[in-house]
């Protein structure tokens, strides 16, 4: 496909941080990538304010490197979660590490560990939040989508990148965010993953 951000009009402040940002990961030899919701609602032609980066390598490194390189000041970090958070002109930029979680069962909080991009795209909540895009200079708009969320948002349908059961028991408040979306976007949950919402409910006291 083309490259990805040619399908809508780039927001100026945007691109700004794009570019900077995939500059800065070959500087340091860091895969960079655009993930999350506004991935999604590119293809939504919706507005996100919200910028998630995910890179593989050193995140809060990285997060400090590029609040440096766009004069933005100070960072808030997670050290726990590998996170990272840069407040600029209004938007809110996570830089996040390429991850893999495990749960306890009595807790939403994840032992959080290094993973590769796809292990981290199959451990969030549906399909149409699985996405990656490149920001690094040679491959600037590729898309990943090793879940089908392309198509996914095409057809209206919430879909789990893994077994529902697991997804939903990991982190119940994913049950929620399933009603939100659907009534949001106005899709459809599909059969299997309505009924393991109805299966794993019982799992929404730890929230």
């Amino acid at each position: 496909m083309k490259n990805i951000f040619d399908i809508f009009n780039r927001n100026p402040l945007h691109s700004e941080i794009f570019k900077a940002a995939g500059s800065l990961g070959e500087d340091l030899r860091m895969s960079v990538f655009l993930v999350g919701g506004y991935v999604r609602d590119i293809f939504l032609n919706r507005e996100n304010k919200d910028i998630d980066l995910m890179v593989e390598g050193d995140s809060i490194l990285f997060a400090e490197k590029l609040s440096s390189k766009l004069n933005a000041g100070q960072i808030v970090v997670y050290e726990k979660f590998k996170t990272a958070l840069i407040p600029y002109n209004g938007i809110e930029i996570e830089i996040a590490a390429s991850r893999k979680e495990a749960y306890n069962t009595q807790s939403r909080k994840p032992v959080v560990k290094d993973a590769t991009v796809e292990e981290d795209l199959s451990r969030r909540d549906f399909t149409i939040n699985a996405m990656a895009v490149s920001l690094s200079p040679k491959g600037f708009g590729d898309l990943q989508d090793p879940f089908n969320g392309r198509k996914d948002i095409e057809d209206s349908v919430l879909i789990t990148p893994l077994d529902p059961d697991e997804t939903f028991s990991d982190d119940p408040l994913r049950m929620m965010r399933a009603t939100r979306f659907a009534a949001q976007l106005n899709f459809t949950i599909v059969s299997d993953i309505y009924e393991s919402i109805k299966k794993k409910s019982h799992r929404l006291s730890i929230i």
